[in-house]
């Protein structure tokens, strides 16, 4: 018995309690979406579960019911697409092709058809060729011996065949009977005849001053310098480039040197002597000492429009040749400008001297820079600005001598009399008595 208890794997000795099993709850299959009702009761308990290629049925056709919706109509009608004969306006052969278009069709079936007009044709930009007449070559046109007639006009022809794309118009220029024309002829003829032809239809250049035929004319001469170059550039071998960086190495080496060396003279240079202190003489007052040795004016020489070989076109705070700067391409104007900035940042006085050097150099009738700066104007203008300065600081010095010399106290003295005020109060021609401390008048009756 205890083997079969074993076998059944019931538990030895007493036989347990029988115990009710819970009731089982079962799951509600929920009817699948698209299912209609009385296909779901079809299915009974053997099957609860739908087979898996019909739930795949139903997702297909639950992803695909909002294509099977009514299309809404558009107000010009149901859109068809046919196939319709075009020609663009662009062409001059009257090429006819066809392409699909789209059409509509109203509540009656009948087709209405599109616009005929290409939609592409908008796109079709032409440049505007300046072309003559006869009054115009005769009165207009200033005569070249070099273009006949006939052969411009074959170059304005090839001008408009080719939107001006001068590189094809070079290739093709091919003249009966004409000389060779390189693209800067063909350049340089076409802008003189519409740029003739733009002044003689306004009247005056004045009118298009402001086009950019007049503004800034085609130059034969500069075009072919800057090829020129470009072709220099281009064609150089590695050795003159090695040879060119040679040169700029030494260059900036010398350069270095140079600044390396205006570096020791500024250092061994002496200092400046110190004033001497003197004691006064009885009964004479001590002079002041300058704090600066007083600058020599000088008038600079005649400055010659172009610079002496071996030297620099511009010029230093001291308006001499700035030998000193670094190779490269330089604005005059803008240098000058700078150059007078640092003369006034070495005008003792701050803003006040400064502002007296611009309104001096604005009375003598130089207010600014010149307008034309060329070197002999710009190093007039600096020699200049260097002469007010230096005038300047001999006034200041020589008011401070002045000052020294008239004794301690005139200084305030001449203050008061400028500004029509009374002298001070103890101001007397006994000076060691006026400064005596005053005393009460009770300890003087004492």
């Amino acid at each position: 018995m205890a083997d079969v208890k074993d076998i059944l794997g019931v538990p030895r000795g007493v036989a347990p309690a029988l115990q009710q099993d819970a009731p089982k709850t079962k799951e509600r299959v929920q009817r699948p979406a698209g299912m209609s009702r009385e296909a779901f009761a079809l299915l009974d308990g053997s099957h609860p579960i739908p087979p898996s290629h019909l739930a795949g049925d139903l997702n297909k056709k639950a992803a695909l019911s909002g294509l099977k919706q009514k299309r809404k109509l558009s107000s010009k009608g149901l859109s068809t697409y046919q196939l319709r004969p075009f020609s663009n306006p662009a062409r001059k052969d009257s090429l006819t092709l066809q392409h699909w278009v789209k059409c509509f069709k109203d509540a009656a079936g009948k087709l209405r058809e599109a616009d005929e007009v290409y939609p592409f044709a908008k796109f079709n930009k032409q440049l505007y060729i300046f072309k003559y007449d006869d009054d115009e070559w005769d009165n207009v046109l200033v005569k070249d011996p070099a273009w006949t007639r006939e052969e411009t006009d074959y170059l304005l022809e090839l001008c408009e065949l080719f939107d001006l794309r001068f590189l094809i118009i070079a290739d093709r220029y091919t003249y009966p009977k004409g000389v060779h024309r390189s693209m800067e002829d063909i350049k340089a003829r076409y802008y003189a005849v519409a740029r003739q032809l733009l002044v003689g239809r306004e009247g005056t250049e004045d009118s298009v001053a402001n086009n950019v035929l007049v503004k800034h004319p085609f130059n034969l001469t500069h075009e072919r310098e800057r090829k020129r170059g470009l072709e220099m550039s281009v064609n150089r071998t590695p050795q003159q480039e090695a040879e060119e960086n040679t040169v700029l190495e030494q260059a900036a080496q010398i350069q270095a040197a140079r600044k390396a060396e205006q570096a020791q003279r500024k250092a061994a240079a002496p200092p400046p002597p110190a004033p001497i202190a003197a004691t006064p003489a009885p009964g004479r007052p001590l002079l002041a000492a300058p704090s600066a040795p007083l600058p020599e004016a000088a008038t600079p020489a005649a400055i010659p429009d172009q610079a002496p070989s071996g030297q620099s076109s511009l010029f230093t705070v001291d308006v001499a040749p700035a030998n000193s700067l670094k190779p490269g391409v330089y604005a005059r104007g803008r240098h000058t400008q700078e150059v007078a900035t640092a003369q006034l940042n070495r005008v003792t006085g701050g803003q006040r001297a400064q502002k007296l050097v611009d309104t001096t150099m604005s009375e003598l009738g130089v207010p600014g820079p010149p307008a034309v700066p060329t070197r002999a104007t710009c190093g007039a203008y600096l020699a200049l600005r260097a002469e007010v300065i230096a005038m300047l600081e001999l006034r200041k010095t020589l008011q401070h001598r002045q000052a020294g010399e008239a004794g301690p106290g005139s200084d305030s003295r001449g203050r008061r009399a400028a500004k029509g005020k009374a002298p001070a109060r103890y101001d007397t021609e006994d000076t060691p008595a006026a400064k005596r401390p005053r005393t009460s008048k009770k300890f003087s009756d004492e």
